[in-house]
């Protein structure tokens, strides 16, 4: 390790505390308190997840003395950010609380580190890695970008909600996680060929959150508070890897890049982990890794792994994967060694993501 990069490492924010159980809710009131965080609360929540749980949350803040105002969030934008700042100001917020799914959370980590307010953070489903990490994604001016937030001091993971929600959103989950594998390979690669830095410490971390989603992938098939459970708890070591490098980096890489090219060019994408997923395994064969076991897992699961399934085209899905890398140009991936057109279809076909001679390999050369 260089001089520079321990004189420029950047703080290591991680959240002061996990409630992870059946019921975690009740105890958030406790919870605060044990944390000495002040009395007037700031909750952004979405219509859907407040009847879910920002109204049992409201509930129990108030029940240990705090006052609870409300905003509702329906939009992940940088705009939305910005009024949810004006909103702690006009009511002179001690802290927020964030109930919903990503755009609820993401909102609020980045507000919340604007403001410079802790947060808490309390998810209704399983769906993504944000829930403790301390980066936001924001769509800004036609973009959607990655930035600089707050980890929450607090997260709540009550198992009864979670497992209630869509099964679909605990698979995306699982297989955002399982996608962990080969963007440390890109990591790895960058490391190689760039010099980039690579924390050992994050990088296990991540690779340890998606080798328990395969050892686990039956029970998360099968039972729901176990699956939501073994799911969360991914989530949050996949968070921490994030926290502790200070970037995206652990879990994100080209899998991550392609389903970013497939949100602007498809009009209603899929679910974020489940595309993640879905590309780790086209990305774990241009690694040449072990990409039928994660296959696999996505089956079994029930995650997509034809492109079929997130409802996109083959042509499409070929031209998302060729411009992925210029989305981050500076995020080194397997994509920036010069995969060709070819290259694409022929691995897209190998993995059986899209069938053999549905896109010609001619077009657009």
């Amino acid at each position: 390790m260089s001089f520079a990069r321990i004189i420029d490492r950047p703080t290591i924010e991680l959240p002061r505390l996990f409630d992870v159980k059946l019921h975690a809710i009740e105890n958030i009131g406790e919870n605060v308190e044990k944390l000495q965080l002040k009395d007037t609360v700031a909750l952004l929540s979405g219509n859907t997840t407040y009847k879910v749980a920002g109204k049992k949350v409201k509930e129990v803040l108030e029940e240990a003395g705090k006052e609870v105002q409300i905003l509702k969030i329906k939009e992940a934008t940088t705009e939305v950010a910005k009024e949810a700042e004006k909103f702690y100001e006009e009511i002179n917020a001690d802290f927020a609380v964030a109930v919903g799914g990503g755009k609820v959370i993401d909102v609020t980590k980045f507000s919340s580190h604007e403001y410079n307010i802790p947060f808490v953070s309390v998810p209704t489903a399983a769906s993504h890695d944000g829930i403790a990490s301390a980066r936001a994604s924001l769509y800004g001016v036609d973009v959607k970008g990655s930035f600089p937030a707050k980890a929450p001091i607090l997260v709540v993971g009550d198992i009864s909600v979670l497992a209630k929600a869509p099964r679909r959103f605990t698979i995306s989950g699982c297989a955002d996680i399982i996608s962990n594998k080969t963007a440390i390979l890109d990591w790895e690669l960058s490391r190689r060929i760039t010099g980039e830095h690579m924390s050992s410490y994050a990088s296990t971390l991540a690779e340890i959150s998606a080798i328990s989603m395969i050892e686990a992938r039956e029970e998360i098939a099968k039972d729901p508070i176990k699956g939501a459970y073994h799911v969360f708890k991914g989530l949050i070591t996949s968070s921490m890897a994030m926290c502790i490098d200070g970037s995206s980096r652990p879990a994100s890489g080209a899998e991550h890049l392609i389903s970013h090219s497939l949100d602007q060019l498809v009009e209603h994408p899929a679910l974020h982990g489940e595309q993640v997923g879905m590309m780790s395994i086209f990305t774990m064969y241009l690694h040449g890794g072990n990409w039928q076991e994660i296959k696999e897992t996505l089956e079994i699961i029930g995650a997509p792994t034809h492109v079929s399934q997130i409802g996109v085209d083959p042509e499409m899905l070929v031209n998302a994967i060729l411009t992925a890398q210029s989305i981050r140009p500076e995020r080194y991936t397997i994509l920036a060694t010069g995969v060709t057109r070819r290259a694409v279809i022929k691995a897209l076909e190998k993995t059986g993501l899209i069938d053999k001679g549905s896109v010609d390999e001619k077009v657009g050369q």
